[in-house]
């Protein structure tokens, strides 16, 4: 007994020794880390994990229900798609044509009223409210420099100085931001778990110069998560709530995750809401900025938002990145995407008039162009939905 009880005062004591250990070299996050993965038996984010962390809530305060196609209630997926979506966790999967709903299904106990977590979808939204500022004045062009907006960043590092919105947006700026889903030491994990996500973004310095080579980086959201904060001297979640999600007429509350709870949001992620909902932002820009006939973003933005920004891409001209949006090519024409961590898609096909959502919590390996294979069988099995005309 005394045996067993020196034991356990010794295994105490190591934890308490790594526990300080990890404060002491600026690695508190991994406290938190541990807490709400490894001994909850995950290995790593999901989407289900808004409580774990302090957040901010996002009304709706004017529903507006998606119409219903003709078709919805009357479309059914084959066995060999619900096994697809299925083999890689899906939790919701919507498909919105013409503006109306078409066909939805959920599966693991997710619903239609479930919200879950965006992870880089979250991004978009950032770009969605850089769009609205410009056209309401409170930012000039997306070729301000950022020390403009933020003058402590120019202040923190000379190199600073040379990096604009623009850099920010196109994931160009230069900054040496470490970007892993894997690694627990990495800027991700400690942005994600961490209790000071606006200092780890801004204090990055610099690796290359700005505006020379894609370079996806999380703290590039964040810092213009800033700057918007700033221009409008309102939280993020004022922001979305008023210019996003009350205009648009999402049907849910939605939640944005914060870094603690007097701190920063965490804008890099973190937008939880529904399936049906996030199908919104692919509608708006299904409709090149305009909502029911209004128009939310500036057309020159929502047009420059959607093409490839003029970077390299592995020493290649950039093709699959505009402002916070990804951009591929479908049957030979333009589509463009918001993506998430584990495989969280809202997908435009312009070409079909075309929406497609899909959030889960597993993805495939990236193809050749930087792509995710799934996004691709997802958009199939969308377009094999709309396709049908049941009698």
């Amino acid at each position: 007994m005394r045996f067993l009880l020196k034991l356990l005062l010794w295994l105490i004591g190591i934890i308490a020794v790594l526990i300080a250990l990890c404060y002491a070299t600026g690695n508190g996050h991994l406290v938190k880390g541990v807490r709400y993965t490894y001994l909850m038996g995950r290995s790593g984010p999901e989407i289900d994990d808004r409580d774990f962390f302090p957040y901010a809530t996002i009304p709706a305060q004017a529903p507006q229900p998606w119409p219903r196609d003709k078709r919805y209630g009357k479309l059914a997926l084959s066995d060999e798609q619900v096994r697809q979506l299925n083999a890689l966790n899906t939790a919701g999967f919507v498909v919105i044509q013409n503006d109306s709903l078409v066909f939805e299904d959920y599966f693991g106990g997710w619903t239609a009223d479930s919200v879950s977590n965006s992870f880089s979808v979250a991004k978009s939204y950032i770009s969605v409210l850089v769009g609205i500022a410009i056209q309401e004045g409170r930012i000039k062009s997306v070729q301000q420099p950022v020390g403009e907006l933020l003058p402590e960043f120019d202040a923190i590092d000379p190199c600073h100085g040379k990096i604009t919105l623009y850099h920010l947006l196109t994931m160009s700026t230069g900054l040496d931001w470490s970007e892993s889903g894997a690694d627990p030491f990495s800027d991700n994990a400690k942005g994600y778990y961490g209790s000071d996500v606006r200092h780890l973004a801004m204090d990055q310095p610099c690796r290359e110069e700005p505006g020379k080579s894609f370079d996806y980086i999380s703290g590039s959201t964040q810092i213009v998560a800033d700057i918007l904060q700033r221009a409008y001297d309102k939280p993020l979640d004022e922001l979305v709530r008023e210019k996003i999600w009350a205009p648009l007429g999402a049907e849910h509350t939605a939640y944005w995750g914060k870094d603690r709870a007097d701190g920063d949001f965490k804008a890099f992620c973190c937008l939880y809401a529904t399936a049906r909902d996030f199908g919104r932002i692919g509608q708006l820009y299904l409709d090149s900025g305009v909502w029911k006939g209004t128009r939310i973003l500036p057309r020159e933005y929502w047009q420059a938002s959607v093409t490839p920004a003029a970077v390299l891409d592995h020493g290649k001209p950039n093709k699959r990145y505009g402002y916070f949006w990804w951009l591929a090519d479908l049957d030979g024409k333009p589509i463009w995407y918001c993506r998430g961590f584990h495989g969280e898609y809202v997908v435009v096909v312009p070409h079909e008039r075309l929406v497609m959502v899909r959030t889960g919590s597993k993805w495939e390996e990236k193809n050749e162009e930087g792509h995710p294979k799934d996004v691709f069988q997802w958009i199939a099995i969308a377009r094999s939905l709309a396709q049908q005309h049941p009698a």
